[in-house]
């Protein structure tokens, strides 16, 4: 079986082909646990925050966190990751090492990096990064790593017990709304066990444009049913 390097050029057209993200755009990344998928939000986030020079989209980023994976360092080699994928694709002004770390340390400081430690700093948060183009920051990006991650402290303390399925719609919701309030795009990974609608309840209320699925299977992972290899784990 043939694999594929996710370089994040290659891993942007696999997931939104030739246009790429549109206004408005909902992305949703599924998985089990460590399927790779905050290393895949990392990568698109790194794309989009990339100069238009070297294919990137040159936005700002508000990094709502849940599990604390991703965070400045980490971004900032993806960021380099991506500029190293583009300069070798044939561009004369390729820059230097010291030129590319410099470019990952600006495209870093365009994210606003909220991490969470509860469900209320979580609902905060939306709210705050709802209204940052108010205040003058130009957010594009609203992202939210792992949006399942305060199921069970959530389900030990509310009398209401939610499934799974209906916990994953109320806050694919609330993401939902508060980037179309701001008029920005919204992308969040989640666990795939909270796809699953058991009990048959009522479909989703935000529209997901794209679906981005990964697997993992005795230490071989998949994206929408493509092997794929993460490179150097960024």
């Amino acid at each position: 079986m043939e694999y594929w390097k996710s370089t994040s050029k290659q891993l942007h057209f696999e997931v939104f082909g030739k246009c790429g993200f549109e206004d408005g755009t909902l992305v949703e990344i599924s998985g089990p646990s460590n399927s790779g998928k905050s290393l895949v939000m990392q990568k698109l986030i790194a794309h989009c925050l990339a100069p238009y020079k070297y294919g990137g989209r040159q936005w700002s980023v508000a990094l709502i966190s849940l599990s604390h994976k991703v965070n400045t360092e980490s971004l900032e080699e993806a960021v380099r990751v991506e500029l190293r994928d583009w300069t070798g694709s044939g561009l004369e002004d390729v820059p230097t090492e010291a030129e590319q770390a410099e470019i990952s340390k600006e495209c870093a400081r365009k994210v606003k990096f909220i991490n969470c430690f509860s469900t209320e700093d979580v609902i905060n948060s939306l709210r705050q990064a709802k209204w940052s183009h108010v205040a003058g920051q130009n957010i594009e990006l609203i992202a939210l790593d792992t949006l399942s991650e305060f199921y069970w402290l959530d389900f030990r303390t509310k009398k209401e017990k939610l499934s799974k399925y209906r916990y994953y719609k109320q806050w694919q919701t609330r993401l939902g709304q508060a980037c179309k309030d701001a008029f920005v795009c919204g992308m969040y990974t989640v666990d795939s066990s909270f796809l699953e609608n058991r009990y048959g309840d009522s479909g989703l209320t935000m529209k997901i444009n794209y679906s981005v699925k990964l697997t993992k299977n005795r230490g071989k992972h998949t994206l929408n049913g493509k092997p794929i290899s993460f490179k150097d784990n960024v």
